[in-house]
């Protein structure tokens, strides 16, 4: 499954937010995510912006969002030097993983990420199952585990 599928599952389907309510009419509006940050479309965080998007915007615009967004997190990949091939599943899962978390709290993870730079996938996995990450949403990480050992 592709990355942007991939996340607008993680973030709440079209029909998954139809029926919370988040979507109506043809729009998005905010909402506050599991941690109580505003968000809209699929994951954009608004930072307190929520007023700006009051009135909504168009499953167009959250497209947008979202591309804008993966194309960020496949950026700030770039600069955590694991250095894998662009279509390996690890690649794959550190961009829904820096999607998810940023960059600086994907730098927290030293031990996970010395662990990819050597090969080491299953200390990898021990690293990630280990965390405040893993405890909040353990159903999307066991998803992007599970992809990877799909191999």
């Amino acid at each position: 499954m592709d990355i942007k599928s991939q996340l607008k599952i993680y973030e709440g389907t079209l029909s998954y937010q139809k029926a919370k309510g988040i979507y109506r009419d043809g729009k998005f509006y905010p909402y506050k995510d599991s941690l109580g940050y505003w968000t809209i479309g699929y994951g954009k965080l608004i930072h307190g912006q929520e007023n700006t998007y009051k009135d909504g915007i168009t499953e167009a615009q959250a497209d947008a969002f979202l591309d804008a967004d993966i194309t960020t997190a496949r950026s700030d990949v770039r600069k955590l030097q694991v250095n894998l091939p662009l279509n390996s599943k690890w690649n794959h899962f550190l961009v829904l993983m820096v999607f998810q978390l940023g960059l600086s709290k994907t730098l927290q993870f030293k031990k996970f990420l010395y662990a990819l730079r050597n090969g080491n996938y299953s200390t990898a996995i021990v690293e990630v199952k280990d965390s405040a990450w893993y405890r909040q949403t353990p159903n999307r990480v066991d998803q992007m585990i599970n992809e990877v050992l799909r191999g």
